[in-house]
């Protein structure tokens, strides 16, 4: 497989890309937790890879966004649905899927601890799985937010997990939409 990048596409992380393209073309099993900034182009560079991986393996990618995951789970729960255990159990088996990518971590509405728990859960889950199952998937969770407080939301538990499933990309703090800027003044 072949990472397709998009034309004008900024390699502002040259050495994540360099890594994440011997991974695609190697069609090997990944796991990145991307990390940075907002605008240094974690979603983009999980779009990408996405779209590169999908028509060669023809495999479902369940694609996430934490705050719409999060939404789904309130609905359920305060839903008058008398099948709610089934619904929550249909969240929990996506993070089961051979190809993941949860985005925005950290960004579940409301933030509260009952939200944080949730998607820390969910996190659990997928290592869990993948390490009881010894099955070789791909997974990508992007966030804003560094190690510190991805402990403080998730706990070290979830994040103990997260560093050792993971190969953490930390992105430059450069956002590609600052180049889109234009102020007129006067």
């Amino acid at each position: 497989m072949k990472l397709i990048l998009p034309k004008g596409y900024k390699e502002n992380n040259k050495n994540i890309l360099k890594y994440v393209k011997s991974k695609i073309e190697n069609d090997s099993e990944f796991h990145y937790l991307f990390q940075g900034t907002v605008g240094c182009g974690k979603t983009l560079l999980s779009k990408i890879i996405e779209a590169s991986i999908k028509p060669k393996t023809g495999n479902k990618i369940n694609s996430l966004i934490c705050r719409r995951l999060y939404e789904k789970y309130l609905k359920i729960i305060t839903s008058d649905c008398t099948d709610k255990y089934e619904a929550i159990d249909d969240i929990y088996r996506i993070f089961h899927s051979e190809f993941l990518i949860l985005d925005d971590l950290g960004d579940e509405r409301p933030g509260t601890d009952s939200a944080h728990d949730f998607v820390g859960g969910l996190i659990e889950e997928r290592y869990n799985f993948l390490k009881r199952t010894n099955f070789k998937g791909r997974t990508i969770i992007s966030t804003n937010l560094d190690g510190n407080e991805i402990i403080n939301f998730y706990g070290s538990r979830v994040y103990d997990r997260m560093q050792e499933m993971f190969v953490i990309c930390k992105f430059n703090k450069v956002s590609f939409r600052e180049n889109k800027l234009t102020i007129i003044e006067g």
